[in-house]
Order: structure tokens, then C-alpha cells, then sequence
């Protein structure tokens, strides 16, 4: 080695063994040397004039070795930080984003909610099984309405933001999440960034996650259209005269007697369902008292990578849907006998926006199709409840789902048929309803051949 490049090592390496602050103070020393003004009557002029080139170069020397030094001291206090996280962090997550997705809801203010539901393979490397206790959407910021992570429990397919990722074991979290506003314009993907909290207080966070809608795209108004649509502001007599020429809307064809005592209890009953639906409601999944909730299929919806969805119950194994609520209802009408025509008529007279009981038109709707009156029942409530701000057509929709899944051994195959001739050309979510009544009538099919 040269004798310069000698010398220096040993300098190089005694100046790394010095604390941090004895050659901070050294540089900050050189520079007072360097720059003080006089003080005092005394003046360094003089002496920087016989040592300044020495002290310069020591002071340079003493601040590179500082700022060396706070670097690699940052860079080795990240590092070690790091691995003291992975070791902490047991849990590892990789999204499925084709089973990812969100949705654009509006409500009933004219506000929108955004929904967004992720499917995500979490695996535990620890001993310990491992629970997800909090889930949060970092990116894009949002009023958080709800949020958790669902997982099975272990041998079963049912589903719980209690249950625990195994020891050394996989599991498929089904994470939702409920926002206040639009997080992007409707049919337009997202992207986002999520952060999962486990019972240790570990923060995992997922980046910049693309996420896909099922939402139809709102198509670009032409030229041509954008046009006419101001024309219509402009020449709308409403504009100047302040009066409506709008065609006045569609009148129920359903009249009731409100007289009779009958009414009045169920009247009584449909008050006590709204206030069942308050507490359990669409928010929780619920539907009020009824036995089932929106999610009626077999595993609760939940299928392993590759399966094919089983969409009806065995069977033997579904459960007939009832409440006590409907009980009662039902039971007004079977006292009736051949003089029930006046409730069913106030039933369905019910099955619209303005009816101070459209929040439980599911509960309307089951009713009536005990009573036989299915057909007559989802004709009117597509008529006059479809386009609803509260949710009320989905419901009754998504009951109407839960009867296919659950109970279509004991429906008839003929009015299958009947029900998607009244649903041609419906654009509300039916809850795969009508992959539901194929699949029932095949079944039937099969049934009736091998009898």
C-alpha cells in the first residue's frame, strides 16, 4: 500500500471509534475557528492566516466522518428495524383480485356509499393462530362506514370476523368494506390501499390494489344528446311558467277497504317488522325476522378457488323461511278464509314508494306469496317500487332469491317461467336469482324424469 493511503487508515479507523458527538463537536469547533467574527477585542485573523488550511481540511475531514457516520448509523437502524418487523409481522396476504370488486350505491338522500369486497389469501407463519381485528382504507381517503375481515372457521365453511388465521395454516379472508361517497365515477375501477391489523397491534398494509366494479358504465352523452338536453332546459315551459308537463305517474290498481279490524293488526304487524328491520337490517345483512338473510346460499355464498358455486340448498337441508311476525300475518289471513281478498289487496297496495311500509317490502312480498299471490305481488313492485332510494326492490328480490335457494323443491316448476316473463329487461342486482330458477328447473326436470 502507498504511505499516504497508510497513514490514513489508522486515522480513518480511529475517527470512526470516537463517538458521534465528540466529532460533531470537533466540526463545529473548526467552523467557530474559521468564521467567528471578533469578539471581545480578540481577532483570529492572524491565526487563520498561519492555520487555516490545516483546520479547514480538519474541519471538512471531522463533518464528511459525522455525516458518514449518521448515515450508515440510519441505514443499519432501517435495516435492523425491518427484520425486527418481519419477525413481528407473521402473517403474509396475497390479494385475489379476481375475486375483488366494488360498488357504487346511491342512497336514500342522494348521497352514495362505496362498497368495495376483496378476497385474500392470508397465510400464518407463526405457532399461534393469528386474528384480524381491524381493517382500514388508507388510500383514497374516505369516511370509514364498516369495515372487517371474514374467515372460516377451522372444518367449517361459515364465515366470521372472529375467526382466527391456523398456526402454519391458509385460510381465504373475505374482507368488506362500507365508505361515505363515490371513490371513483360508476363502472370505473379503483385502486386502493388497505391496511389489516392483527391482535398484536401489526399493521400489514396491501398498496395500490386494483380493484374492478360490476357496475355498467355510465355511457358518454353524444353531442347530439347534450344538445337536445339543453334545448329541454332551455324551451321547458316548467323553466317559465313554473308549471310540470310531465305525464302523470302510473296509479295502483290495488283499492282496500282500511275499515276492517284485520287491517288495523296488520297494519300493527307491518309496524313491528320495520321495527325488527331497524335493528337487523340491510347494513348487517339481515332482513329483519326473518329467519335467513340476504346472503341465502349454501356455505354463505363461499366457494374454494375452482368450485362451482352451489347456488340451492340439498334437499332436506334448506330451511323454509318464516318469522314470527309473518306467522302472525298469516294466520290473520287464514281466519279470514274466502274474505281475505281485501288484506291481500292492502298487501300489495303496500308494494310501492310512497307506503310508509316500503322499507319491508320483502317482508310484504313473502307474505303474499304464501298467499298465492307471487305473480301479482313482483309485477306491482316492479312497477312501483323498482328505483326505490332505500333498498326496499332489491330486498324484495334478494327474498325472492333466498325462497329459489332454499326452498325450490317445494315450488312449482310452473311458475319459474312466469317469474323471469315479469323480470325481462330488470337491471337491479336479483342476487343471481335467475341463475337460481335455471338451476331449479333443471332440478325439477330431473326429478320428475325419475319418478
Amino acid at each position: 500500500m502507498p504511505e499516504p493511503l497508510s497513514a490514513i487508515v489508522p486515522l480513518l479507523t480511529a475517527l470512526r471509534s470516537l463517538p458521534l458527538k465528540i466529532i460533531l463537536g470537533l466540526a463545529l469547533a473548526g467552523f467557530i475557528v474559521l468564521f467567528v467574527p471578533p469578539l471581545g477585542g480578540l481577532d483570529l485573523k492572524p491565526f487563520r492566516q498561519q492555520y487555516g488550511l490545516p483546520i479547514w481540511m480538519g474541519t471538512i475531514t471531522f463533518t464528511t466522518v459525522a455525516i458518514v457516520w449518521i448515515v450508515d448509523a440510519g441505514v443499519r437502524a432501517y435495516w435492523s428495524h425491518k427484520k425486527n418487523l418481519s419477525a413481528r409481522q407473521v402473517l403474509r396476504f396475497v390479494p385475489l383480485h379476481q375475486r375483488c370488486w366494488w360498488h357504487l350505491a346511491k342512497q336514500q338522500d342522494d348521497t352514495y356509499t362505496s362498497q368495495i369486497s376483496m378476497d385474500v389469501q392470508a397465510s400464518n407463519i407463526s405457532d399461534l393462530p393469528i386474528q384480524i381485528v381491524k381493517v382500514q382504507l388508507l388510500r383514497p381517503r374516505a369516511e370509514l362506514i364498516h369495515a372487517d375481515a371474514s374467515l372460516p372457521m377451522k372444518g367449517s365453511p361459515y364465515h366470521s370476523p372472529q375467526h382466527p388465521v391456523p398456526a402454519h395454516g391458509t385460510e381465504i379472508a373475505a374482507a368488506h368494506l362500507m365508505v361515505r361517497g363515490a371513490l371513483a365515477a360508476q363502472g370505473k375501477p379503483i385502486r386502493v390501499t388497505i391496511g389489516l391489523t392483527d391482535q398484536n397491534g401489526e399493521e400489514y398494509i396491501l398498496r395500490n390494489l386494483k380493484i374492478t366494479t360490476r357496475d355498467r358504465a355510465l355511457p358518454k352523452p353524444t353531442l347530439f344528446e347534450w344538445l337536445r338536453n339543453l334545448k329541454a332546459i332551455v324551451f321547458s315551459p316548467q323553466h317559465w311558467i313554473g308549471r310540470s308537463t310531465e305525464p302523470e305517474a302510473s296509479v295502483i290498481p290495488w283499492t282496500y277497504d282500511a275499515g276492517p279490524e284485520n287491517i288495523s293488526i296488520t297494519m300493527s304487524i307491518l309496524a313491528e317488522e320495520k321495527r325488527n328491520y331497524a335493528a337487523r337490517g340491510r347494513e348487517r345483512g339481515g332482513l329483519g325476522s326473518l329467519n335467513v338473510s340476504l346472503q341465502s346460499e349454501p356455505n354463505f355464498g363461499w366457494t374454494a378457488v375452482g368450485d362451482v358455486p352451489p347456488l340451492l340448498w340439498e334437499e332436506g337441508k334448506g330451511t323454509r323461511i318464516t318469522s314470527s311476525n309473518l306467522e302472525r300475518l298469516l294466520m290473520v289471513r287464514s281466519d279470514l278464509g274466502a274474505d281475505g281478498d281485501n288484506l291481500e289487496r292492502y298487501l300489495l297496495a303496500q308494494l310501492q314508494k310512497e307506503s310508509s311500509f316500503a322499507a319491508v317490502a320483502y317482508f310484504v312480498f313473502l307474505a303474499l306469496h304464501r298467499m298465492g299471490r307471487t305473480l301479482d305481488a313482483l309485477k306491482t313492485a316492479r312497477t312501483f317500487l323498482a328505483g326505490d332510494k332505500i333498498f326496499a326492490y332489491s330486498n324484495l328480490l334478494g327474498t325472492l332469491s333466498a325462497i329459489i335457494s332454499h326452498e325450490w323443491q317445494d315450488t312449482d316448476p310452473n311458475l319459474y317461467p312466469m317469474i323471469l316473463d315479469v323480470l325481462v329487461g330488470d337491471e337491479e342486482y336479483d342476487f343471481r336469482l335467475k341463475d337460481k330458477i335455471n338451476l331449479a328447473r333443471l332440478r325439477a326436470h330431473d326429478k320428475a324424469t325419475t319418478q
